[in-house]
């Protein structure tokens, strides 16, 4: 069952076309790579699918409510001066219909998923490490019981085993939430451990599309074999 369809997206500023006719349908269950160089319209593509910026034509179709977002830098993402429990309420779109105590629960329960303890509510994002922060900002997003995780380079801000660990903590999330992913990275290799499918942008549009194993072993457009060259040095 598809749960987000993307039809014929456009996004200019003045003359040049940051995302340009784009179209995908993202499947209930899917585990999907958007990969590109920088600059090749991920990001505004995120946004756009988000509501963050209104695009000059097409449309997306999902159910509102669905999509919650995890940024790049969890630093900036997390507001300083909010502690840890002011952070995850504000995720708890329904917190003035709950009690106290079941807020309490749920972002109990969302810590313990992220591997985080409950203990931490009074604290502060700068008490944190930059792994950790993007635990709290995965949290946050869980606390709206989304369908679907949008993963804007949720990771490249991390060292390369904060990397793996958050990676490897959504997989489990995945399965334990029934979570639809959308993963957007510059960094193939990644995509390459994390996702299904994958779809590849150059220049705004969607060049290439498939299954992640096929991608890679007979890539068909030279932009994907150079992301292939950089990435793994063939």
């Amino acid at each position: 069952m598809s749960i987000l369809s993307v039809k014929n997206v456009v996004k200019s500023y003045g003359p040049l076309k940051v995302v340009d006719d784009v179209s995908f349908c993202l499947q209930e269950g899917d585990n999907l790579g958007v990969i590109g160089e920088s600059g090749s319209g991920k990001t505004t593509l995120a946004k756009i699918i988000m509501g963050l910026i209104k695009p000059d034509k097409g449309s997306i179709e999902t159910q509102r409510g669905f999509l919650q977002m995890v940024f790049q830098d969890p630093f900036q993402s997390l507001d300083p001066l909010w502690t840890i429990e002011a952070i995850l309420k504000e995720g708890l779109f329904q917190a003035a219909g709950m009690s106290k105590e079941k807020q309490y629960q749920k972002m109990a329960q969302m810590l313990q998923a992220v591997g985080l303890s409950v203990d931490i509510l009074h604290r502060f994002p700068h008490e944190f490490s930059g792994g950790e922060r993007q635990r709290i900002a995965i949290a946050r997003a869980l606390m709206a019981n989304p369908k679907v995780l949008l993963l804007d380079e949720a990771v490249s801000s991390l060292d390369t085993l904060a990397q793996k660990q958050i990676v490897d903590l959504l997989k489990k999330l995945k399965q334990d939430f029934h979570l639809t992913l959308l993963f957007i990275s510059h960094n193939l290799r990644l995509v390459r451990n994390f996702s299904d499918k994958i779809l590849v942008m150059y220049q705004g549009k969607i060049i290439e599309e498939g299954p992640t194993n096929n991608v890679l072993r007979c890539p068909q457009h030279p932009m994907t074999r150079q992301l292939l060259q950089a990435a793994f040095y063939l």
